[in-house]
């Protein structure tokens, strides 16, 4: 790595590191406000305590660290790229010979390493972090205790769940439990419980009765494959928080629901993140930086108003994916072709 590409990486990981800070400080600041009344309800109601209120908004900057990540990466690039052509500190290498896109890439190897281990970082922790998430958010919107309501798990061959109410921790518990299984013999059998605690890997049912062709039994046991506690969470994050699922979460619900369009688009979408931010970047830089008289400020709107485009064609394709228009792998994977497309097409027409 040269001199100068050392010194571009230092600047453009400085910007990284202070738009991250500001992005994260202030809506962490904006949403601390907004709750200056739900805090105290929520203390009085279920006993919200500090430490908890701490912990979710350290789970909070997570969240927005991976929402704004792709902006992050963007305005950084853009900041650090018009600080150097203001210094003129790109004239030298220019009028050296060397070509713009080779002047950009420390930014651009950047950008991709740091979308990378981001999204495998959000790939990994994802299903600790939203449950907690979720639950001191409850608290705080709702001043009461997080526990799902009206849920539908799909199970291994024809089984599916429904739980009345739900209650994650140790141990899980469920509250008007039934399964429905269908045979195409004629052989249903369906179990209700008036509720269930999961322990070691089965369900202890309470009031539990089995009916199929054979009559009505009790049973204090039912145990089958994608009824656990992680799966009735991933059908009640489905409904409610799709987008902040992860791609692995999509794939364990397709496993028992291949047919669900919902779940193999937004898998495909989840794995297409760090495409999504190299390619914004890319485009953001091909738009709005130039060396001639054309106004930085107008360069930059013209930038974020082609993301601006990305994020509303990525809209309208995830939606034609989820209504079967298109297959979902399609839906996910065209609008970061097209802008990659774009970008790599306004790149070649920067002047160098």
């Amino acid at each position: 790595m040269q001199i100068f590409d050392r010194y571009v990486t230092r600047n453009y990981l400085r910007f990284c590191l202070l738009t991250a800070v500001a992005f994260i400080g202030m809506f962490t600041f904006m949403d601390l406000l907004s709750r200056v009344d739900d805090i105290p309800l929520s203390r009085e109601a279920v006993g919200l305590t500090t430490s908890e209120i701490i912990h979710y908004y350290l789970v909070n900057m997570v969240f927005l660290l991976f929402q704004f990540l792709p902006y992050i990466l963007l305005i950084a690039g853009v900041g650090c790229v018009t600080q150097l052509l203001r210094k003129r500190e790109w004239t030298p290498m220019l009028s050296a010979g060397r070509a713009t896109w080779r002047s950009f890439a420390p930014i651009v190897i950047c950008a991709l390493i740091i979308a990378t281990s981001v999204s495998a970082f959000r790939e990994a922790i994802i299903p600790q972090l939203l449950p907690q998430h979720e639950s001191i958010q409850r608290k705080l919107n709702n001043h009461r205790e997080w526990r799902p309501t009206d849920l539908w798990v799909r199970g291994e061959g024809a089984r599916r769940l429904h739980a009345q109410a739900f209650t994650p921790g140790e141990p899980a518990l469920i509250t008007g439990l039934e399964v429905f299984a269908s045979s195409k013999f004629g052989n249903d059998t369906r179990v209700w419980a008036d509720s269930a605690k999961y322990i070691d890997g089965k369900w202890l049912l309470q009031g539990g009765i089995k009916t199929d062709s054979k009559g009505e039994v009790k049973v204090d046991v039912f145990e089958a494959d994608g009824f656990s506690p992680e799966d009735l969470l991933r059908s009640y994050f489905v409904r409610n928080r799709p987008l902040d699922l992860n791609s692995e979460s999509y794939a364990n619900l397709l496993k028992y629901d291949p047919g669900h369009r919902q779940a193999e688009t937004y898998m495909w979408s989840a794995r297409t993140l760090p495409f999504v931010a190299l390619v914004l970047l890319v485009l953001g830089l091909s738009t709005s930086i130039n060396f001639g008289r054309i106004s930085s400020k107008e360069g930059v709107a013209r930038g974020l108003l082609m993301c601006a485009l990305f994020f509303v064609a990525e809209l309208l394709f995830r939606d034609m994916g989820v209504r079967g228009a298109i297959s979902p792998w399609l839906a996910a994977t065209a609008p970061v072709s097209l802008f990659a497309g774009v970008s790599l097409w306004a790149f070649s027409r920067t002047p160098s």
